[in-house]
């Protein structure tokens, strides 16, 4: 896995670099006194062009006129002149202002407000302590970095951009870290994962591109406005076409690793179904936000700017972190997993155990066994004892195979086990077993603790799960 990220972030860079800046013509320097004096002229006869053009009632080339007037000066006040109060039905006009006056509809306020709300939840996921400051630094990054887009967007979508030149690109240098970020998040949660100095190659496309930015971001408002109006020396972004397809190749190529990981861990028996659910909502609102912006960027290329497609990647956006910060706020345990916290305090519980390793796990492939097979957990009086007894250990190791290998006590991993069979003979129940019957199948003696235990393992009562499925 580790050659063919190499190849993948060296194939991402290659482009980046074929794709530089280009330098400035020297001979333009040569002429800039004289494009300085002809700038003057030129925008005061577009100015006098566009009051004339009113005046005769040529309201089309009135507006055309308007339209050169704003690209040569990035003056956009000329609009709310009212020698111009006669065009204000004019369709043409109408666009125009529409194009660049400032405009605020429910949509711009809607990802503005959600982008303040993603940094807010960013902010807060690393001010929590005692849990795992990693994966709630990726988890918190991967947020921040929508959120920023979203409000840079709210930006572009309220024209505001055009009187804070400076925004220009401000989300750009994220491109090549949402892929990177959520991959590395399921590898902590799933695997506690450490972080080597070989990861530092993850980097080099978003180096790249911070490099090829500088030249943007050096620039002055005026010379970035000037990009913005397709106008100047640098009225193209040169570096767009090769950053959006290498974006597209970073999502889809981590994308699938990240996938691989959820999948392979999606039956271990330390995880929680409702860790499991989220990690599962994740992966589908990301990829949708993968698909959709790839569908966004070859009309973006092929045609315009706008487009449908964008807000449904925004949309996908915004429920990713609506959707974080609502598991935050509710159960935040479920964006660190248990892997992480349970299992290095098991460590230091049994440091000074006798258990090796080696018959550590031959006792935890025996208890898979003993439960997946022979389904004991359906004994509602199970007992530790009589689980290592079936072992042929002691009580005190088969408790120490179960915090170390799961992550959880005795009781909570069968209930775990009891709560996933009860799941599916709810969805799967062709003798149409009341809820309860069903509760003393899978090894409950009462409803009460059936349903305690359900909604903790899967945040839902039974009767809920049940609604839901059947909807669904």
């Amino acid at each position: 896995m580790k050659s063919s990220f190499i190849v993948l972030l060296l194939f991402l860079s290659i482009p980046l670099v074929a794709f530089s800046n280009p330098t400035i013509d020297p001979d333009e320097n040569a002429t800039q006194e004289t494009q300085e004096g002809l700038y003057i002229d030129t925008a005061s006869a577009l100015e006098r062009e566009a009051i004339l053009y009113t005046k005769n009632g040529q309201e089309d080339k009135a507006v055309a006129s308007l339209e050169a007037y704003i690209v040569k000066t990035g003056d956009f006040s000329i609009l709310e002149n009212s020698a111009y109060e006669v065009l204000k039905r004019n369709n043409g006009f109408i666009e125009l202002k529409d194009k660049y006056l400032v405009k605020f509809s429910m949509g711009t306020f809607f990802y503005l407000y959600v982008g303040l709300i993603g940094i807010f939840i960013a902010l807060i996921l690393n001010a929590r302590k005692k849990q795992d400051k990693m994966a709630n630094g990726l988890i918190s990054l991967f947020v921040f970095m929508h959120s920023f887009f979203l409000i840079h967007v709210a930006l572009y979508l309220s024209n505001y951009v055009y009187y804070e030149p400076h925004t220009l690109s401000m989300s750009a240098p994220f491109s090549f870290l949402y892929g990177p970020v959520l991959y590395f998040y399921f590898k902590r949660i799933t695997k506690n994962y450490e972080f080597k100095k070989t990861d530092a190659l993850h980097l080099i496309p978003t180096v790249i591109f911070l490099i090829l930015l500088i030249p943007v971001f050096a620039m002055s408002a005026e010379g970035k406005l000037e990009i913005m109006l397709g106008e100047g020396s640098y009225s193209t972004l040169p570096y767009l076409v090769p950053a959006t397809i290498c974006k597209i190749i970073s999502l889809v190529v981590y994308g699938f690793f990240t996938i691989k990981l959820y999948l392979n861990n999606k039956q271990a028996a330390n995880v929680e179904i409702k860790q499991l659910r989220l990690r599962r909502n994740i992966v589908i609102v990301h990829s949708v936000y993968a698909v959709f912006y790839a569908l966004y960027a070859f009309i973006l290329i092929q045609y315009s700017f706008g487009s449908d497609l964008l807000h449904i990647q925004l949309l996908a956006m915004t429920g990713l972190v609506l959707y974080v910060g609502y598991v935050a706020y509710s159960n935040p345990q479920a964006l660190i997993g248990t892997t992480v916290v349970k299992v290095k305090k098991a460590v230091n519980k049994y440091q000074n155990s006798g258990l090796t390793p080696s018959f550590s796990n031959e006792l935890k492939e025996q208890l898979v066994k003993l439960l997946e097979e022979d389904k004991l957990y359906r004994q509602s009086t199970l007992k530790l004892e009589y689980v290592a007894e079936r072992l042929g250990t002691t009580r005190h190791n088969a408790s120490q195979v179960i915090n170390e290998h799961f992550g959880l006590n005795f009781f909570e991993l069968i209930n775990k086990y009891r709560v996933e069979e009860a799941m599916e003979r709810l969805k799967n129940n062709p003798e149409n077993l009341n809820i309860i019957d069903i509760a003393y199948e899978v090894g409950y003696n009462n409803k009460v603790t059936f349903n305690k235990s359900f909604k903790r393992f899967c945040d839902l009562t039974p009767t809920q799960f049940l609604k839901l499925e059947n909807v669904s």
